[in-house]
């Protein structure tokens, strides 16, 4: 038993080796690139793109790694990564927590709020009354009983059939159908251009929320798991970053997505499967407006307006 710990441990280091050996040359020095680190999510990407393309264009090198979430918190341990605007909280709590207890990381700002998850159902269906877990469960014949869900392992799924384990709110006697994203949206497809009932495993940012009016079920229990959560999805980097990127830290200071704005780019990217560098790029140059705030007192490397130069960049 001894041995095959010590060899998982070991195999797990090789891995986080491997991951950061193209980032081992580079620096957190104050000409040093600023070290993005991203999870291999839609959103996170294209937020990424949205702000080294800006930093770009103000003068300031950056990097890029994609990462497992578990490494991005490692490499900020490690001192391989600087930044990372994808730390969904409380969701992502175990594997940043212990990095700010031991001061090596800091919840610098949060980059957008109002994120939501659990059992959501088509404008339609929420206009014939369902708009609780408690309305779902008495009419569950509108439904079939079923639950629709992405992939078995996941935390939402697996929350969906423990409530129909227990008879939450009276959901015995249903199914949770798990899938993958793509399955279970076919099926919300399927539902809304026939205008039936249908609930199933809602998330925003996502392009659902652009492609489909949706609507998130209310839960009446405040401690319930399976409704209307709520995610707040912070900059996270390394302690002491932020004094040796004064004009950087301030942009990303100010740097706030809204979820209609992160749904579009995912809606970009992933379901229109566009180059993420494109999107970012059309978006900047249409919303000049929200850009300026961003940038707003930042200045250039060489000390000129950041604004300005994004400007001559992108135009607007």
């Amino acid at each position: 038993m001894m041995k095959r710990t010590t060899h998982g441990s070991g195999l797990i280091a090789a891995i986080v080796m491997a991951a950061f050996a193209a980032l081992a040359p580079l620096s957190a020095s104050a000409d040093g690139p600023v070290r993005f680190a991203i999870q291999a999510w839609p959103g996170v990407t294209v937020k990424t793109q949205v702000a080294t393309k800006l930093l770009n264009a103000m003068g300031y090198k950056t990097t890029i790694a994609k990462l497992d979430p578990q490494f991005v918190y490692q490499g900020i341990r490690s001192d391989d990564v600087d930044v990372s605007l994808g730390a969904w909280m409380p969701a992502h709590k175990d594997m940043l927590q212990p990095l700010l207890d031991d001061g090596v990381a800091v919840e610098y700002a949060a980059n957008l709020t109002g994120a939501v998850q659990g059992l959501a159902v088509p404008a339609s269906t929420y206009a014939n009354g369902i708009h609780t877990i408690r309305d779902l469960a008495a009419h569950g014949d509108m439904f079939d009983h079923k639950i629709y869900a992405i992939g078995a392992g996941a935390a939402m799924t697996r929350a969906f059939q423990k409530a129909v384990k227990d008879d939450y709110e009276g959901l015995g006697g249903w199914k949770v159908v798990p899938s993958s994203v793509a399955g279970m949206m076919a099926q919300v497809k399927r539902a809304t251009n026939k205008n039936e009932a249908i609930v199933f495993h809602g998330w925003k940012p996502h392009w659902m929320d652009v492609v489909y009016d949706i609507r998130f079920l209310t839960d009446d229990n405040p401690d319930g798991k399976i409704a209307d959560l709520k995610t707040t999805v912070y900059t996270v980097t390394a302690s002491g970053w932020a004094d040796k990127h004064p004009q950087p830290a301030k942009f990303l200071k100010q740097f706030k997505v809204s979820v209609a704005a992160q749904s579009e780019w995912i809606n970009g990217f992933a379901h229109h499967q566009r180059d993420p560098g494109t999107v970012s790029t059309e978006w900047i140059k249409n919303n000049m407006d929200t850009v300026s705030q961003w940038v707003d007192g930042v200045k250039t490397a060489d000390g000129g307006s950041g604004i300005d130069a994004i400007r001559a960049k992108f135009g607007g």
